[in-house]
């Protein structure tokens, strides 16, 4: 495997989200004379300079996971806003504190909400600034 091919497979692997270790040790099988010491420098390498190609490729399974994170959170904070207002009392692990588990929950769904948006954006700015 030469110089092109190695980095072809670093970007392609790491673009599938395999783990770096299964990666170096796989360059280190196939690429002669490449230690695990080298091979662990070009995989940070490759990662370096391919970022964006790296970041369009691993996109479409984050993206998904942010929208579905950003629904589901959305969905559990308008609900637990419509059950407290509507005066339900949810109770959180048998706690005997009214309105524990709506705080709880819509605080859960709020977070949900704002991590699935960060996320996408995270992959928006990788895939725009590289």
């Amino acid at each position: 495997m030469n110089q092109q091919q190695a980095t072809d497979f670093v970007i392609r692997e790491l673009g599938k989200n395999h783990p770096k270790n299964d990666i170096i040790q796989r360059l280190c099988e196939s690429v002669d004379h490449m230690n695990w010491g080298e091979a662990e420098k070009f995989v940070q390498r490759v990662e370096i300079e391919n970022r964006s190609t790296i970041a369009r490729k691993q996109s479409p399974l984050i993206n998904f996971m942010s929208i579905c994170t950003v629904i589901l959170g959305l969905g559990l904070t308008f609900w637990v806003a419509f059950e407290t207002l509507q005066g339900y009392i949810i109770f959180f692990l048998s706690f005997p504190v009214p309105y524990l588990g709506n705080v709880f929950y819509f605080l859960l769904g709020v977070a949900m909400t704002g991590g699935g948006i960060w996320s996408m954006w995270d992959t928006l700015l990788r895939i725009w600034n590289s």
